[in-house]
C-alpha cells in the first residue's frame, strides 16, 4: 500500500473514533433522546412523546420538587420496562402523606394542576404517609387513576443516584414541542 492511502485510512479511523468518543460524552454527561413508553405521566407526557432529557442538574444537585425525572428502576418496574419517568413531589427529609385524595408535604396541600384526575390515592400502600429518606426522593406519575402509574405510593423512596436525567424539551409531537413542565 502507499503511504497516501494509509494515510487516509488513519485519518478516516481516527475521526469516527472522536465521533464516537464525543457522542458517549454527550449522551453520559450532557443529555440524550428518550420516548416515553406508557401513560403514567399523561395529560403531561404521552406514551410516543420524544424528549430531550439533560444529565446535567443532578450532577451538581440541583433536582427540585416538581421536576420530570426519567429514572433507571428496572428491578422496582417488575422487570417490564427499565426505565420511568416521574415528577418529583418531595424530596429528602421532606415529609408526604396522602390522605383523602389530597398531596401533602410537609403538611402543606400540593397545588397539582397537571395531574389528570381531581384525587390521588393511596390505600393500603406503606409509602403514603412517610419521611423522605437522606439521599432520596418521593416520585409520582401524574396519572392518578388508580394502577395507572406504578410509583413511589408502591415501591418507595428512590435513590437519587437513580435519575438519569431530567426532562428539558419535548420535540414530538410537533404540535405540542416546547419546554416540559
Amino acid at each position: 500500500m502507499n503511504k497516501k492511502l494509509i494515510k487516509e485510512i488513519w485519518d478516516w479511523v481516527l475521526h469516527i473514533l472522536l465521533a464516537v468518543v464525543l457522542g458517549l460524552i454527550i449522551i453520559i454527561y450532557l443529555g440524550r433522546l428518550t420516548i416515553v413508553e406508557g401513560n403514567s405521566m399523561n395529560p403531561t407526557l404521552k406514551s410516543q412523546d420524544i424528549l430531550i432529557i439533560e444529565s446535567i442538574t443532578q450532577r451538581f444537585g440541583s433536582l427540585k420538587q416538581g421536576d420530570i425525572v426519567v429514572l433507571k428502576i428496572p428491578e422496582l418496574l417488575d422487570g417490564k420496562q427499565k426505565y420511568a419517568i416521574k415528577r418529583i413531589i418531595a424530596m429528602e427529609n421532606q415529609h408526604v402523606r396522602i390522605a383523602d385524595g389530597k398531596v401533602y408535604v410537609d403538611g402543606v396541600p400540593l397545588e397539582e394542576d397537571y395531574i389528570n384526575t381531581e384525587t390521588t390515592w393511596a390505600e393500603g400502600s406503606l409509602y403514603a404517609d412517610m419521611t423522605v429518606p437522606q439521599g432520596c426522593l418521593y416520585v409520582l406519575g401524574d396519572n392518578r387513576i388508580p394502577e395507572k402509574s406504578k410509583d413511589s405510593r408502591i415501591f418507595g423512596a428512590v435513590n437519587k443516584n437513580r435519575v438519569v436525567g431530567r426532562c428539558w424539551i419535548r420535540i414530538f409531537p410537533f404540535s405540542e414541542a416546547g419546554p416540559v413542565d
